[in-house]
């Protein structure tokens, strides 16, 4: 396998407008060869070095991190429009069903499934798959992003609808929680994982090393945007989220995870950012299975909320 051939994505030629995109539209396939050089690289774009993607890990060989392909599922409308666009990604959903071995070769294919006009800006909402080289399905994405819009005039204030479920960044005063038991406490604190983000780790992750400008590998063209920054892509912070949950669940994350993020203020370079949470519940599943819920959150250096999200995965309690 060629360490230097990531994955194999066409460029699409149709524009990247709201009234251009169909509902439902066909996106893709384009395969992804999961290398040791792409684990490489998304570890360093992420600062995670764990050692199940590189050695040993609770399903035999090195696997890749549960979010490797989330940046593949969310540009998979490359494969019909044009890479350069200056759409907003607001909302990220993940399922993990199963793990990825270093090696495989990962077919992924999606569909624009809706569209709408939400304060002002058009919504385009994708869902895409990923699946190993016998068709068994890996991870599924949903995602939403405002498309035409000018980054400057948003940057700074919330993307997301307020909700009902809001979650609120506090945690009881109860002992940190490190992994799953049995009857845990709502409000529960779960640990914390700060992270410097670089301009070269936004530059990696927002595809540098395949000549593609945007605003995250751009300042001259994050400027020409009205932004004073480059800006990192929310995906950066979906990928701490995942590591936390990696720590708290363990294996199980990755044959169950699953998790929605909304992403509510911009992080940019050499920001540190602090992910953590609490228990937001427990449902009891078949046998001794039981599915954890949680709430996270995200904060720059400054205490700045740039994140939030829903988490749960389920586990054989002992």
């Amino acid at each position: 396998m060629d360490e230097k051939t990531y994955l194999t994505r066409d460029s699409g030629t149709k524009p990247q407008t709201f009234a251009g995109v169909e509902t439902p539209e066909e996106l893709g396939p384009i395969t992804v060869d999961v290398t040791d050089g792409l684990i490489k690289r998304y570890a360093f774009c992420m600062d995670d070095y764990r050692s199940w993607h590189f050695d040993r890990s609770p399903f035999g060989g090195p696997v890749a991190h549960a979010s490797l392909l989330a940046n593949d599922l969310l540009t998979i409308y490359c494969t019909v429009y044009e890479r350069v666009g200056s759409a907003l990604h607001t909302e990220e959903e993940l399922t993990f069903h199963a793990p990825v071995p270093v090696g495989e070769t990962v077919t992924i294919t999606g569909r624009y499934v809706d569209k709408y006009v939400r304060r002002g800006g058009g919504v385009i909402v994708m869902e895409a798959e990923a699946r190993d080289s016998s068709g068994k399905l890996l991870i599924s994405h949903r995602g939403a992003e405002v498309m035409e819009v000018h980054p400057g005039d948003v940057v700074g204030r919330s993307s997301a609808e307020p909700s009902a479920d809001r979650i609120v960044p506090e945690a009881s005063s109860a002992s940190v929680v490190s992994k799953p038991a049995a009857r845990l406490d709502v409000g529960a604190p779960l640990p914390r994982l700060s992270k410097t983000l670089t301009q070269d780790q936004i530059s990696v992750y927002s595809f540098v090393g395949e000549h593609e400008h945007n605003f995250h590998n751009d300042l001259e063209l994050a400027k020409s945007h009205g932004l004073d920054s480059t800006i990192a892509q929310g995906l950066q912070t979906a990928g701490y989220f995942s590591e936390l949950c990696t720590e708290f669940f363990g294996a199980d994350w990755f044959t169950s995870g699953y998790i929605k993020t909304k992403f509510l203020a911009p992080v940019y370079p050499d920001s540190t950012i602090t992910v953590t949470g609490k228990i937001a519940g427990q449902e009891s599943s078949e046998g001794d299975r039981t599915t954890t819920l949680t709430e996270l959150w995200a904060k720059d250096q400054d205490g700045r909320l740039v994140a939030v999200a829903w988490a749960k995965a389920t586990t054989e309690l002992q």
